[in-house]
C-alpha cells in the first residue's frame, strides 16, 4: 500500500494569523531587567565597601572583596542563564532584603549615606528576585 501526500507545503496558502500573546508586559524583559538590577546590586555593593572603608573596617579587607568577587561570579551564571545560579541568587536576595532590612533604621543613625547605599543594594535584590521568578526568565531567547 503507498500513500501520497496530495498536498505539497508550496500549495497552502500562508494566512496572516495572528498571535495572542496573554502575559503581562514586563514579563517580556524579564530576565534582562533582572540582569540589569543585579548589575546596580553589585556596583552598589562596591560602593558600600568603599563606604566601610571610610569608616575603618572592623574585619580583615581580603574576605570583603572575596565575596563581592565571588557575588560577581554569581551573577556572571545567572547571567548565562544556569538555573542553580538563578535560583541561588533569588534566595541569597530574598535572605538578605529578610535580614538586612530591619537593620536599616540603625544604619540610618549612625552612619545616613551608607544606609542610602545599603537600601537602593536591598531595593535592586529584591527587583532581580522578583524578575528572576518570573516564568519568562527562565526560558531561553532564541
Amino acid at each position: 500500500m503507498i500513500t501520497t501526500n496530495t498536498y505539497s507545503t508550496e500549495a497552502v496558502p500562508e494566512t496572516t494569523a495572528r498571535t495572542f500573546d496573554l502575559r503581562a508586559p514586563w514579563t517580556q524583559k524579564a530576565f534582562s531587567t533582572a540582569i540589569a538590577c543585579l548589575g546596580v546590586a553589585y556596583v552598589l555593593s562596591w560602593a558600600e565597601l568603599g563606604l566601610t572603608l571610610m569608616v575603618g573596617p572592623n574585619e580583615p579587607l581580603a574576605p570583603l572583596i572575596a565575596s563581592r568577587i565571588l557575588v560577581g561570579g554569581l551573577y556572571a551564571c545567572v547571567a548565562m542563564r544556569f538555573q542553580w545560579a538563578r535560583w541561588t541568587a533569588v534566595m541569597i536576595g530574598m535572605a538578605s532584603v529578610g535580614l538586612v532590612g530591619p537593620m536599616l533604621a540603625t544604619e540610618w543613625r549612625m552612619f545616613p549615606t551608607a544606609a542610602v547605599v545599603t537600601g537602593a543594594l536591598l531595593v535592586a535584590k529584591l527587583a532581580a528576585s522578583v524578575f528572576l521568578l518570573s516564568p519568562d526568565a527562565a526560558r531561553a531567547r532564541d
